[in-house]
């Protein structure tokens, strides 16, 4: 069973509302944007072809654990 990771902190300056690709170890923001469709392409030009996808929560103060 993996363990829950909170990455509150990695997404800090990424805009609310945005899709994110992480590296698979969830460490690093590959990619990020307002579609999710265009977060993939992004990451996958970065060479991420299986990246974690995570959308920024829209309110504040919420926390994000993948």
């Amino acid at each position: 069973m993996l363990a829950a990771k909170d990455i509150t902190k990695l997404l800090a300056d990424i805009p609310k509302g945005a899709w994110v690709a992480l590296s698979k170890n969830e460490d690093k923001v590959i990619a990020f944007a307002a579609e999710l469709q265009e977060a993939l392409q992004k990451a996958k030009e970065a060479g991420e072809n299986d990246p974690v996808v995570v959308r920024v929560p829209e309110a504040d103060g919420t926390s994000l654990i993948v």
